[in-house]
């Protein structure tokens, strides 16, 4: 565990973690479900939580807010959350895009699954807003590994819906070697939209997912080599 101050701790599980498989979907691997709760049990365990919190995650801009009475057993569908209560661990799963541990000065945590879709869609907008509705003051920011942007090749129409938006968003593209098509920067998006929120971010690992194939789960990566992508990489966060 990281500690951030003398009640929040965080930490992100890459797969240099050799004590998990780094597999966490029972809704996506049901032929691995004891699998998952060894690696689920030990994460928690980690963190000494009594409760943690795996959402379905769906590239949405929907947040959670957990409260003390959180049931481990009910699947939740969102991409973000948010909790003031002790021991409840918060995870994102991600295999790109970027993960958002959030706290506040007054131990109010968050935690967002930001990929292109939701940032787009206000997902660190939402968050940040559930967070000061629970009395969040002077919220803070740290990202976690993700996709980069010379690995992120995406097409025209990809690049259109972005500048349909506003033209303020040709800046986190560069043209690609390939014609009709761009390299997107989804970290500065993220962080974009954290700065239009007054966020400062303290902290990020600025490693390329997409490249550091030993070390981090990619979906693109696995995409491109014909394969599947089980694993991710968990970003948690806890109120001790």
């Amino acid at each position: 565990m990281i500690q951030i101050n003398k009640s929040i701790f965080y930490y992100i599980f890459d797969k240099q973690f050799k004590e998990l498989s780094h597999i966490y979907n029972e809704h996506k691997y049901n032929n691995k479900l004891s699998e998952i709760k060894i690696n689920k049990n030990k994460i928690k365990n980690h963190f000494s939580a009594k409760k943690a919190v795996f959402l379905y995650q769906t590239h949405s801009n929907k947040i959670i807010n957990i409260k003390n009475d959180y049931n481990e057993n009910i699947l939740i569908y969102g991409d973000g959350m948010i909790t003031k209560n002790k021991e409840i661990l918060l995870t994102i799963q991600t295999a790109d895009c970027v993960p958002v541990l959030l706290y506040s000065e007054n131990n109010i945590i968050g935690a967002a699954h930001c990929g292109w879709k939701g940032t787009k869609n206000n997902i660190i907008k939402n968050i940040i807003n559930e967070m000061k509705k629970s009395g969040a003051k002077n919220i803070s920011a740290i990202l976690g590994p993700s996709i980069h942007q010379d690995s992120y090749e995406v097409d025209a129409e990809y690049h259109k819906s972005f500048l349909q938006e506003s033209d303020e968003f040709h800046r986190f593209f560069l043209k690609s070697k390939n014609a009709n098509h761009y390299l997107f920067n989804l970290p500065s998006f993220v962080k974009h939209k954290l700065k239009e929120e007054n966020i400062n971010c303290i902290g990020q690992i600025n490693h390329n997912t997409y490249k550091m194939i030993k070390k981090y789960p990619s979906y693109r990566r696995s995409y491109h080599l014909n394969k599947r992508c089980h694993q991710r990489i968990l970003s948690c966060i806890i109120i001790k």
